[in-house]
């Protein structure tokens, strides 16, 4: 499995209707850490949306913006915990042996990380330069290489 997991220390505004462990479109209008997972060589990329209470989305893209289908990941667990203060982690599990089928996941995967906070006067953040302009996340081109490290 790869394991994404995000936290933050304030409380989260989550999308009306959002259940723990439910897949559901939309959550990006509201709270939550996303994670982008791309293939330089084929152009195809993955987005992961999870948010604050453990609901997640999932989309594949054959080019930026330009949906690959519709389905859910399959195999995906997430988990959550929002503490007495609002502050909240989150965490998903994505089966390693699909990523590989679907973008040859690897040495040569890029990828970034990004959070949409303080719904509903949204922050958006990326661990990548996307550069000017309105917040666009779906810019492959600019996602950084995956860097392993041996624990």
């Amino acid at each position: 499995m790869l394991w994404f997991i995000a936290t933050h220390g304030r409380p989260a505004n989550l999308l009306p209707g959002s259940r723990p462990g439910r897949f559901m479109a939309g959550l990006w209008k509201h709270d939550l850490a996303e994670l982008f997972l791309g293939d330089p060589a084929s152009g195809r990329y993955l987005e992961f949306n999870l948010a604050p209470n453990g609901a997640w989305w999932s989309g594949e893209f054959s080019a930026p913006r330009v949906p690959a289908g519709d389905e859910a990941f399959p195999g995906v667990a997430t988990f959550a915990e929002l503490a007495p203060d609002g502050g909240w982690v989150a965490a998903m599990a994505i089966p390693l042996p699909t990523l590989e089928e679907k973008i040859s996941f690897g040495a040569t995967t890029r990828l970034n990380v990004s959070f949409i906070l303080g719904s509903p006067d949204q922050r958006f953040l990326s661990a990548a330069d996307l550069g000017d302009g309105e917040p666009d996340f779906h810019r492959p081109e600019r996602f950084r290489p995956v860097d392993f490290r041996d624990a």
